[in-house]
């Protein structure tokens, strides 16, 4: 892994109490691995939760060199252990790794959403390449349904792949949410808003990537029909003096917040206190704040550019997904949710149950599946997934 998050912290502790395999995380990014400067805000986010504790974990040093000396002999070298996995094809550390020769079972976790455009020719390219690439991997671990379909575009065998769905603690996030819902009118109070008033959520850096611009032009529009909403933005970054600079233009500062970063442990208050989350993203392989939402019980608005969507909004049934760029798709979304009082609860009673599925549970059966093909394969005396061992391909 690159370094601790919210997600991965919790899930790994989850499979250390469970005991269904011994589990050791190298933290590549930093000797820190409590501290990780996030390089689109340039400071390091207070997750406030244990995320580098519960589970064995091992940083790597920072220098290159040492970290490739370092991982090829515990890692591969070594082999000690069932299954490596490492975290997509983008860092040149792990993809030398992977190059070397080694008789150690690879897997990848992969997070690749094939919804962005790209010149033909680099897609061909990056096509040829890869197919060649991953004939050194025994198992594969997508993200999610837009990850696994990018795998099978590269002719990878379906009996290599093997879910890792992206979770969060959902338990945690729903108890956190129901501690807090019951001070929602005293919490709108305090920022102004009234009681009665449809509260529209984002949780989002204020970067261009995450397109907080999108979203406030989106709930303008909405608010022309619903006087009575609010929005309320959670983050920070370097777009926020021109998200104000709009407000003040536009004449929203008195129906929208910005009320800063908030710590994780913060997150389930403002998600209890809205009726509905928005993840407006241009581009984002994921998207764990819809997890999040969805955990709390709210309904979802996305754009077409967040990959949690295609597997977690379900059209009408929990949320909407909309065309990224369309504002005016964006605002009828929420006016579909808005226009009726018992809609938004319904809709967020099935993001939280459709969520429940989506849970670490699930991760840690899919990987207990991977760990059993490999030593299947290598109680009969051939190489896991097909894997030519102990020779470059």
């Amino acid at each position: 892994m690159k370094h601790p998050t919210q997600m991965d912290g919790p899930l790994f502790a989850n499979i250390q109490r469970a005991g269904l395999f011994d589990l050791t995380v190298f933290y590549l990014a930093t000797e820190r691995i409590t501290s990780m400067i996030d390089p689109e805000l340039g400071y390091s986010p207070d997750w406030d939760i244990p995320v580098a504790e519960g589970y064995r974990c091992v940083p790597c040093p920072r220098r290159f060199l040492q970290r490739m000396s370092f991982l090829y002999h515990d890692c591969l070298a070594s082999e000690k252990y069932d299954l490596v996995i490492i975290p997509g094809y983008a860092r040149l550390d792990t993809n030398l790794l992977a190059l070397a020769p080694h008789r150690q079972a690879l897997g990848m976790r992969l997070d690749t959403a094939p919804i962005y455009p790209e010149p033909r020719w680099k897609s061909w390219c990056k096509g040829m390449v890869l197919r060649r690439f991953f004939h050194r991997f025994a198992a594969f671990h997508p993200v999610g349904s837009l990850a696994e379909q990018f795998l099978k575009g590269l002719k990878v065998s379906p009996s290599k792949i093997f879910r890792y769905p992206y979770a969060v603690d959902n338990a945690y996030l729903a108890e956190r949410a129901r501690h807090f819902v019951k001070g929602r009118e005293q919490w709108l109070q305090a920022l102004g808003i009234q009681s009665k008033a449809f509260v529209v959520l984002g949780v989002l850096k204020f970067v261009p990537r995450e397109n907080p611009m999108e979203l406030l032009k989106g709930f303008h529009l909405f608010h022309e029909s619903f006087p009575d909403s609010a929005l309320i933005l959670v983050g920070a970054g370097p777009l926020q003096k021109a998200m104000e600079a709009h407000l003040t233009e536009s004449k929203l500062d008195g129906a929208v917040r910005l009320v800063g970063y908030a710590k994780y442990s913060e997150l389930p208050k403002w998600y209890a206190i809205s009726n509905v989350f928005v993840h407006p993203a241009k581009k984002e392989s994921w998207g764990v704040s819809v997890n999040e939402a969805m955990a709390c019980g709210l309904p979802v608005v996305a754009s077409s550019s967040v990959g949690s969507s295609y597997d977690l909004v379900h059209e009408g049934v929990n949320g909407y997904q909309y065309l990224t760029g369309d504002i005016k798709a964006l605002a009828d979304c929420l006016a579909r949710i808005a226009s009726r009082a018992d809609r938004g609860r319904e809709l967020g009673e099935r993001s939280r149950h459709l969520i429940n599925a989506w849970d670490f549970e699930a991760t840690m059966k899919s990987l207990e599946s991977a760990l059993h093909m490999i030593r299947s394969e290598i109680a009969y005396g051939a190489a896991p997934g097909g894997v030519t061992r102990g020779q470059q391909n």
